[in-house]
């Protein structure tokens, strides 16, 4: 188990270096996240401060945090005469009062009783009580009352303890009121240019909001860019494994497991590496920068929060481990669909011709519905995870509410209103980024699934490899020596080859015989080291062919099978295959010498025709010319030929023949006889049984042998007699 939640551990930390050589662009992405994030914050605090410093001051004059920090940093640098208020304020209801003071009018309350330097000698409150001598620097009455007014002298102002403090002493009055209101005395400083501060702080959040905007587009279009090529990097290292892998490893596994791989698990990783530029790194900053701002507002309640917000991630992770799992099974289902797709496409005439539609429709059904099942497998199990991570934290935040609510309240934490609506922002604002972890949880599960399955393919050996100090051939000009070869296919106990040892000489034609399951094939690919021999050494011109580079060994050598393969391109760039180099020239020469130029000029596009997927625009006997031609245009001095003629009419055969002939001029040919009627043109016959060599000699030879060669061949004609009655 540790084991396995290693190398899950590690495919991850190898999926992020494939992002290493964009670190600049990482860095960027980083610093503008830190931007948003900031700004994000900042706009919280503002609104703290226009709550405190504009639309509800403190009735007792004091200054939250956010004001405060607000006063001491930024209120110097900005323009104007500033001030935020600090008074504290009484607040009365009353029936009857006695102030003296320097009459006074506000501009937003020209209907009210306004005293400054004021003294409250005695007021009879509604409830019944009283209060008596109060002091403010301004005190307000509001409501309906009968006031008896009069002035009072220098002498008498004095006998109440007021200083007139720039008020002209002659102005000072005694007033005597009764009747039905409120009663506020104010003490401190009012504040200057509150409206001035709030245009301020709104401009302010307007700038942070397009701050916000601006560096979430260029974050975006970054993070999408690196993302993208990400991806592409990781489908091209991927295509580039593949194209170097040995025949064994195509042989041992499905094409659809292998494609549903390189494209689909690729797609997942990309969800996970647009997170990774996007909520994976802006998330816990957003968090990071709220719970700064929360903890700015009280830090004794974001202690208390801090813990249950972390309670958050046992469901996340709990679930995340559920959906690795399962999406894990629905990827290897997925695979299952794309095989069965692939089988139908690349055998759609054998489906047709046997009526196997209906089979291959419930096999594909069958599997479809595993994949359904695993996925909505997978779809519960995250969504079960989102689920109680939102149900939780919408707890807590009733919780937070309810308890901040308390705490204020009673007074067990000193707070300003201004600075609990802050702090509950800053809870609130946690939500969406929580919710994000909740869903990149998952994502990244997903990722991590198909991360392995990646690098399952990434970490797989490959067994053909060049030798560290291996050398480019020189061309070919003396012999090709097989020294008791033998090969083993995987988990087959017999030998495929065993112990065969064969020399062919430069400008021979060597022929190969069997019956089927003989070793033939093996050999050729063998020889071309698209199996590296489990025993046994093969050496060019003395050399052994583990000491040259494997590209620089397939230079020398043409292969022809038996059943032409073609790219879904032009004919022109098929026949180009051969030697990318070559000019236009070069191309119609090699397709006069196969005997096929006629036919391509007849095409509608001519050599710029596109001939499908396979080349299955053309004949059988067309393809096989084609890749004749592309064989003459590469001039490899070694040619490999798998009887090209064995499955096509006469007519194909004679001008198929006919091509063979020009391209196996002044070449080493080794060709592999299912017919051997064919071989009668080659210098030697190399007779394999069982993976040995049983007999060689020249037809002549071996048909008066009276050995396998002369059985096979009286049997083959056997059968062209019966078939010719």
């Amino acid at each position: 188990m540790g084991t396995d939640q290693t190398r899950r551990r590690s495919g991850l930390r190898r999926l992020l270096s494939y992002a290493v050589p964009h670190r600049n662009s990482i860095a960027l992405i980083v610093l503008l996240m830190l931007i948003y994030a900031a700004s994000n914050s900042l706009r919280l605090g503002a609104v703290g401060l226009i709550i405190d410093g504009v639309i509800a001051p403190s009735a007792d004059g004091s200054s939250g945090r956010t004001v405060a920090l607000f006063e001491d940093h930024l209120l110097p640098v900005l323009p104007g005469d500033l001030q935020l208020p600090h008074q504290k304020q009484s607040r009365f209801r009353i029936d009857e009062a006695l102030v003296v003071g320097f009459p006074s009018v506000e501009k937003d309350r020209p209907e009210s009783l306004v005293w400054e330097n004021a003294y409250l000698v005695t007021a009879q409150l509604s409830d019944g009580g009283s209060v008596q001598d109060l002091r403010g620097t301004r005190v307000r009455i509001d409501g309906i009352f009968e006031s008896t007014i009069r002035t009072i002298n220098e002498g008498q102002l004095r006998g109440f303890d007021i200083d007139p403090a720039g008020f002209p002493a002659d102005s000072a009055v005694i007033a005597q009121l009764r009747g039905s209101g409120e009663l506020l005395v104010f003490n401190g400083d009012p504040g200057t240019g509150t409206l001035s501060l709030l245009w301020y702080v709104s401009a302010f959040i307007a700038a942070l909001s397009l701050i916000v905007a601006v560096t979430s587009y260029f974050r975006l279009v970054i993070g999408q860019g690196v993302r993208i090529q990400v991806v592409v990097d990781i489908r091209n290292q991927l295509f580039r494994f593949l194209s170097c892998q040995s025949l064994e490893y195509f042989e041992s596994r499905r094409h659809g497991d292998v494609i549903s791989r390189s494209v689909g698990d690729v797609a997942s990783v990309s969800a996970s590496v647009q997170l990774l530029f996007g909520e994976i790194l802006q998330s816990p900053l957003t968090i990071l920068f709220s719970l700064a701002v929360a903890f700015l507002a009280s830090w004794q309640m974001t202690l208390v929060a801090i813990p249950l917000m972390m309670l958050l991630g046992i469901p996340m992770i709990r679930q995340a481990r559920k959906v690795r799992t399962r999406f894990r099974g629905a990827l290897s289902h997925a695979g299952e669909t794309t095989e069965g797709l692939s089988q139908l496409l690349s055998g759609i005439r054998v489906v047709k011709s046997f009526g196997l539609e209906k089979q291959r429709q419930q096999q594909f059904e069958s599997t479809s519905e595993d994949l359904r099942n695993a996925l909505v497998r997978t779809e519960a199990a995250r969504a079960k995870g989102r689920s109680l991570v939102e149900g939780l934290y919408n707890l807590m935040a009733a919780f937070a509410i309810a308890a901040g609510g308390w705490v204020v309240t009673v007074g067990v934490v000193d707070i300003t209103f201004g600075d609990f609506a802050v702090f509950m922002a800053a809870i609130l604002s946690c939500y969406t980024p929580i919710k994000n972890l909740t869903r990149i949880a998952t994502t990244v599960a997903e990722s991590a699934a198909a991360t392995d399955r990646i690098f399952e393919i990434l970490d797989t050996p490959v067994k053909v490899v060049d030798r560290p100090e291996a050398r480019a051939m020189l061309p070919f000009s003396g012999e090709i020596e097989l020294r008791c070869i033998s090969h083993r296919y995987d988990q087959q106990e017999q030998q495929a080859l065993d112990a065969v040892s064969l020399i062919i000489r430069k400008g021979e034609r060597v022929a190969l015989v069997g019956p089927s399951g003989s070793g033939k094939s093996t050999l050729f690919d063998v020889l071309a080291r698209f199996r590296e021999p489990t025993g046994g050494e093969v050496y060019f011109d003395g050399v052994d062919y583990r000491d040259l580079t494997h590209s620089s060994l397939l230079e020398q050598i043409a292969i022809v099978g038996q059943e032409p393969f073609l790219f879904h391109s032009t004919v022109k760039e098929n026949i180009r295959a051969g030697a990318p180099a070559a000019s236009d020239a070069d191309v119609e020469a090699a397709a006069t010498a196969a005997s096929i130029h006629e036919e391509i000029m007849a095409l509608p596009e001519g050599y710029d025709t596109v001939i499908g997927e396979r080349g299955d625009r053309l004949s059988g006997g067309q393809r096989q010319r084609i890749t004749i031609a592309r064989a003459i245009l590469k001039d490899a001095p070694i040619l490999l030929l798998d009887e090209a003629t064995a499955s096509l009419d006469s007519e194909s055969e004679q001008r198929v023949h006919h091509a063979l002939e020009q391209l196996m001029k002044d070449r080493t040919v080794l060709v592999v006889a299912h017919r051997l009627s064919t071989v009668r043109d080659v210098d030697r016959v190399v007779v394999l049984d069982q993976g040995t060599i049983v007999e060689e000699g020249t037809d002549e030879q071996l048909r008066s042998r009276g050995g396998l060669y002369a059985r096979l061949s009286a049997l083959q004609q056997a059968d062209m007699a019966g078939g010719s009655q």
